[in-house]
């Protein structure tokens, strides 16, 4: 029956568009089953080795972590749990479970780290049928009006037969759809907030839910951007660097704790060899059995039942009450194909929708909305026929249209309405209809002629926009070119009435070494609008450029140019934007040496605005091997955009379980410490912060030179090693203009944050390993922009001196030279004098023992006077390390700090406190075999420099199975 309503559909309704008109479709792919199966390499190795298939081929993998820590406010718990099971159950019937407990509930986390969360599902599947219980996400695209990716936890069921496949699904959720459009911004790559566009502040993504449209053009994830998804927060990836004139359109889902739905769906799919028949439907709809349970008051149903429309109006604090809400949308696609290049693709749909399930006063929007496209000829190179004749066109009635949960055909979206339309996407409404019809005729020598036109407008009588569109075009396409002429006249009622002559040459080579392109537009507008200093306009767009092609490397380079122009009449245009600039990247790979190099640079000239310029640059390079004297790698970036900058996030823990704690002397986090109130979540893009202007630069280099590698056999210089580590970076905010980053104090503190960093090292190692040398000089500053101020900077002599002639012995010593100038709440400096010593023993039985002795020295003065300190520390270690499966040490250290200040800052002192400290630690990692791992870790400190007596215990366990 579907089939039928279908084709009398095609003949007896009037509508579809868009990107059909332009098919290019050889023919209409044969069908050859439906991919139900996951394991399809299984499969294949079962029926190429029948004789070799195991009855069971199902392999658990997994791992469970408990760790537990105490201190001395209390106990952290964390718990992770991987489960997996997957293969071949019998023969035929393939099995995918998966539990992951991983202690990130849905929409609790708020960093980077986020990139999963807890799931569980159990999935069984054969060649005809299939069952899936638990978390999953589906998945509806076949149809060109509505679309639908959602997670959700419940139950999809599918069976094929034959050519056929029918699919169901139920289940729960606690998201929300969201839809956000908005502008790039001139040179400005990374910090997109997902939220420009909607009325949210603060949203966590579903992680992998977004769909990321850049001109109307979809992007893939990772390669083209990524999504920080516990911030919101898009970046793009390489050479995609969207602009002033670039629309960004994002659909994605976020988690929303308040809101709780029911999805229900199914759809069903006919694959003959030349027919294709679709049926889709969907409802998301409020649960509202479970919010009676445990959301809503008597008072509110009773607010509920009785609404009206208007706005709820509340006596308590608690609030938006948020409607109960239905979505149903249903669709049925057909195409076919009649002697390999006749084609008709149809597609019916409907939508309702009620905006308050338990109010019989109000209800929604509903509606119906058709398409079609019919062609002579659907192959790219008109095989069959040298004339082709394409009819396409669609209705959609108001209550249908919705922005979330559309389909693959983009037929309406903003950046296609205005940039082929000349309308105005907010100002389109009502009823929407779209015809077109479409010309081309096959010439000699591999050239197109071909016509079309096409119109737009509102069916409902009060809106009065219309645009008809006409194109004339002249083709050539080959393997190695491509080339195309055209000539566009739009006219369009918009609010104003607009007319549109324009022009377009674009050309580009596919093969070859060289590949030069070109793009030229042309156009001019006529408008009658009240601002008369607009009614004219000229707008010339130009692109040119080459990609050079080789085997292991390639450059691309790019010019490119706009000139929009606007006055009273076409004798009297003057400049309103001018945007001028250049794109380069290049790209080698060899054996020794690889280089990666990206430049975009941009001058926009806006009448109201004055000239600005905006540019990205990043560079790399990596040299040598481990057979080259001269190893190292070097990046330099430069940017001048807008930025929501990157922060460290703390996560807050019971007190005395974390191993991070805060300097309030300093005004800084300080990691690694044994009594700690925080642990460090990651780096997170700060989603309360503003994107900002920003200019910045930073240079990376470092660099290991071996001099034995070049033959030197004889001679110190066959047993030295040297070494550099270095970085800088720079940013400001206040308009300053940067190009390269600081590598002096004075520069760094011009600017609003920064740090530059390096480290020379020379190590000397002793021709039969007997022991080395090695001497170290460093030196780093570094500016953060805080509240109260910080600067820092520090530099350092460190000697590295080790012994190991005599066998199962080592002895060590490591001098150490400190000097620190630190301004935040108040201006301080000190010097460091330290100087470690330690004896290492291996006993029987894998046993070591490890003797150290310890001094530092400290000295320097704040505001309010002078500082000192002198620590003085004795410990033995004793361990066990059998090298295979078992790590055991206990270390017991006596500390003694003298000083005449009651609080020094964490770094001068090493977190220890005036007076005696005894300090215990024992640590055990026992690897019993390759799939059980256990840690314990003990701390206790105690003495007259601490508060009491403090402990710390942290026990992990991991099974992996």
């Amino acid at each position: 029956m579907p089939f039928f309503a279908c084709i009398l559909l095609l003949f007896s309704s009037v509508a579809w568009a868009g990107d059909y008109a332009k098919l290019s479709l050889d023919s209409v792919p044969i069908w050859r089953g439906v991919p139900f199966l996951k394991q399809d390499s299984l499969k294949s190795q079962r029926n190429a080795e029948p004789s070799e298939r195991d009855t069971l081929r199902l392999q658990t993998r997994g791992s469970k972590t408990i760790q537990v820590t105490v201190g001395d406010g209390g106990t952290e718990v964390d718990q992770e749990l991987r489960l997996s099971v997957q293969g071949e159950a019998t023969r035929g019937v393939y099995i995918d479970a998966l539990l992951s407990d991983v202690g990130r509930e849905a929409g609790s986390e708020r960093t980077a780290t986020l990139q999963e969360v807890d799931e569980v599902h159990f999935r069984v599947e054969s060649e005809r049928l299939f069952l899936h219980l638990g978390d999953m996400t589906w998945k509806e695209s076949a149809l060109g009006f509505s679309g639908l990716e959602r997670a959700t936890l419940g139950v999809a069921a599918g069976v094929k037969a034959g050519r056929s496949q029918v699919r169901g699904a139920y289940g729960y959720d606690e998201l929300h759809s969201v839809y956000s459009v908005f502008r790039g911004v001139d040179g400005q790559q990374k910090g997109y907030l997902l939220s420009t566009g909607t009325t949210e502040s603060y949203l966590a993504v579903v992680p992998n839910s977004e769909t990321v449209y850049l001109n109307g053009i979809k992007l893939n994830r990772q390669e083209d951007y990524v999504v920080n998804y516990a911030g919101g927060v898009l970046d793009f990836l390489g050479t995609v660097i969207p602009g002033a004139e670039d629309e960004i359109r994002v659909e994605f889902q976020a988690y929303n704790s308040g809101a709780l739905q029911i999805l229900k769906a199914a759809d069903g799919k006919y694959r003959g060899k030349n027919l294709w028949l679709d049926i889709v439907g969907f409802e998301l709809s409020s649960d509202t059995a479970r919010m009676r349970r445990n959301t809503w008051s008597e008072e509110d149903l009773k607010m509920l039942r009785q609404d009206d429309g208007s706005e709820f109006e509340r006596d308590d604090s608690l609030g938006i009450l948020e409607r109960p809400w239905m979505l149903r949308r249903l669709g049925s696609r057909l195409r076919a194909q009649w002697e390999n290049h006749y084609y008709i693709d149809a597609e019916i749909g409907y939508s309702e929708a009620d905006t308050n399930t338990l109010s019989h006063r109000i209800g929604g929007p509903s509606g119906r909305a058709y398409r079609w496209f019919l062609s002579t000829d659907s192959t790219e190179s008109q095989r069959y026929s040298r004339l082709r004749l394409s009819l396409s066109g669609d209705y959609l009635q108001e209550g249908f249209l919705q922005k979330n949960y559309q389909g693959t055909d983009r037929n309406w979206d903003s950046y296609r309405l205005q940039e082929f339309w000349d309308l105005d996407s907010s100002k389109v409404n009502g009823s929407l209809r779209y015809d077109e019809i479409a010309l081309q005729i096959k010439l000699p020598s591999s050239y197109f002629w071909g016509t079309e036109w096409g119109y737009r407008r509102s069916l409902t009588e009060e809106e009065k926009w219309n645009s008809s569109r006409a194109r004339s075009y002249l083709l050539h396409k080959t393997n190695t070119l491509h080339s195309e002429i055209s000539f566009v006249r739009i006219a369009s009622f918009n609010e104003n009435e607009m007319e549109r002559y324009q022009g377009i040459a674009d050309a580009e080579y596919t093969t070859g070494m060289f590949r030069p392109f070109g793009y030229a537009d042309y156009g001019i507008w006529k408008k009658n609008s009240e601002r008369k200093q607009e009614n004219r306009s000229e707008k010339t767009d130009v692109k040119s450029g080459l990609n050079v092609v080789g085997d292991n490397w390639n450059t691309k380079g790019t010019l490119f140019g706009l000139r929009v122009r606007t006055g009273e009449n076409f004798e009297t245009l003057e400049d309103s934007l001018r945007v001028a600039g250049f794109e380069h990247s290049a790209n080698y790979s060899g054996n020794r040496l690889s280089f990666g190099h990206v430049l975009q640079y941009k001058r926009s000239d806006l009448d109201t605005a004055g000239a600005s310029n905006a540019w990205l640059s990043e560079e790399s390079v990596e040299w040598g091997d481990s057979r080259t004297p001269f190893v190292g790698k070097a990046s330099y970036r430069l940017g001048l955009t807008r930025e929501v900058p990157y922060v460290p996030i703390y996560k807050a823990v019971a007190k005395g379980t974390g191993d991070v704690m805060f300097d309030s002397i300093a005004g800084v986090f300080v990691e690694g410490v044994d009594n700690g109130d925080y642990v460090y979540e990651g780096m997170g893009r700060s989603d309360s912060a503003e994107a900002v202007r920003a200019s910045s630069a930073s240079m990376s280099l470092s660099w290991t030179f071996v001099p034995r590698m070049l033959g030197i056999q004889n001679g110190v210089l066959r047993d030295l090693e040297f070494s550099f580590d270095g970085s800088s970076e720079g940013r400001d905010t206040t308009g300053k203009t940067l190009y390269l980053p600081p590598f002096f104090r004075s520069q760094l503190r011009d600017l609003s944050s920064g740090i530059f960093q390096g480290e020379f090292s020379v190590l000397w190692s002793e021709a039969q390993n007997r022991g080395s040398l090695g001497y170290s000089l460093g030196t780093e500053s570094e500016k953060r922009n805080t509240s109260q101020g910080y600067f820092e900077n520090r530099t350092w002599h460190k000697l590295d001196g080790v012994y190991s002639g005599r066998k199962k012995e080592t002895w060590e010593l490591v001098p150490a030279l400190e000097f620190v100038d630190l301004e935040t709440f108040q201006k301080m400096e000190w010097k460091i004098y330290e100087a470690t010593m330690s004896w290492k023993r291996e006993l029987p039985l894998h046993l070591y023992v490890m003797p150290k002795a310890w001094i530092r020295k400290g000295k320097g003065n704040d505001e309010s006077g002078s500082m000192d300190a002198f620590l003085r520390q004795a410990s033995l270690l004793l361990g066990f390390d059998n090298e295979r499966s078992v790590r055991a040490s206990d270390e017991f250290s006596a500390t003694y700090v003298t000083t005449q200040n009651e609080v020094l800052p964490y770094q001068m002192i090493s977190g220890f406190g005036k007076g005696v400290t005894f300090r215990n630690s024992a640590s055990v990692t026992v690897d019993a075999n390759e799939f059980l791992s256990l840690g314990f870790y003990y701390v206790v400190r105690f003495g007259s420099a601490e508060n009491g007596v403090f402990q710390k215990m942290s026990m992990e366990a991991r099974a992996y199975f």
